[in-house]
């Protein structure tokens, strides 16, 4: 027989299987800030994340000051860990040529916003880290010859 007690128990396990990689994460980002590890280590870890409700990956709107446009993203960093919700940054996925990209995939880049969203860390079963070379890589362009 399963308690009440127990219930409680596999509900806070599952938080708290996700809870230990955004404190990793959280925790790299800040050594990165120290001089002893500037270079080494990433500033921004980015990372899509996997709606519990859904199975699939989260998605959420913002837009940016440059740019009156609406973007939807799947890519995050975090900003700020506490109990048990994380306040997360938007990251806007680039294509190469430099232009917004709505898409699941691995863009050729991903550029930092101002944007924050608060979440519970309940809501998500799951956590993808993507490479930090992502983070504000150079667009190529490519001019058009005469």
């Amino acid at each position: 027989m399963i308690d009440g007690r127990h219930e409680i128990k596999e509900e806070d396990e599952s938080v708290c299987n996700l809870k230990p990689i955004f404190k990793t994460i959280y925790e790299t980002q800040n050594k990165a800030k120290l001089p002893i590890f500037q270079g080494i280590l990433p500033e921004t870890i980015p990372f899509i994340l996997y709606s519990s409700a859904t199975a699939g990956p989260y998605f959420t709107y913002g837009t940016t000051p440059a740019s009156t446009s609406l973007f939807r993203t799947c890519f995050f960093c975090i900003e700020d860990l506490m109990d048990s919700v994380v306040s997360l940054s938007l990251l806007r996925p680039i294509d190469i040529e430099g232009n917004y990209l709505d898409t699941i995939h691995i863009p050729y880049r991903l550029e930092k916003t101002n944007i924050k969203v608060i979440v519970c860390i309940q809501e998500f079963s799951g956590i993808q880290c993507i490479s930090p070379k992502l983070i504000d890589r150079q667009s190529i362009i490519v001019e058009q010859k005469c």
